[in-house]
């Protein structure tokens, strides 16, 4: 009996491992693919805001700016929405390439960083490209809207 014992509690933590090892790696699988797909999902609302802001439009701009959004710049400017809306849209002069995009998540707040290529005017001053950028987003059903922004691009004197 002792003998079919150690055979059987070798083999109960044997199979347990494999199955924990087979259920981490369907995990991973599952946490890679929902990580690609709110990679994907952001990557898309990035481009739909900047793609508004692009038009220089305040209203085609407003559906997609949160009620309590602020943002700050690296000269230390800051905004809530009227603000924003009223003075601040920047010039955009080409369309945005989003490199190291890095997401996170938790409920319905996202926040992603990335560096933006961007040829662009920040209140009349030519602003650095390929700077860091870090945009939160509240999401809601299918509506994404900016909560906060903070742009670390250098400005022009």
């Amino acid at each position: 009996m002792i003998r079919h014992a150690v055979p059987q509690a070798m083999t109960r933590n044997a199979t347990a491992g494999i199955l924990a090892l087979m259920l981490a790696t369907g995990f991973a699988s599952a946490v890679a693919a929902a990580d690609d797909s709110l990679e994907s999902e952001a990557r898309a609302a990035i481009t739909a805001v900047f793609d508004a802001l692009a038009t220089g439009d305040a209203e085609t701009v407003r559906p997609f700016i949160a009620p309590e959004f602020q943002l700050v710049r690296s000269d230390g400017a800051a905004y809530n929405k009227e603000e924003y809306l009223a003075r601040s849209i920047p010039h955009i002069d080409s369309t945005p390439v989003i490199n190291d995009l890095v997401v996170t998540r938790n409920g319905d707040i996202v926040v992603t960083r990335m560096r933006l290529q961007i040829e662009e005017e920040l209140d009349g001053k030519k602003a650095e490209s390929n700077a860091p950028q870090l945009i939160v987003f509240r999401v809601t059903g299918d509506t994404w809207q900016v909560v906060a922004s903070g742009n670390f691009a250098r400005l022009a004197e």
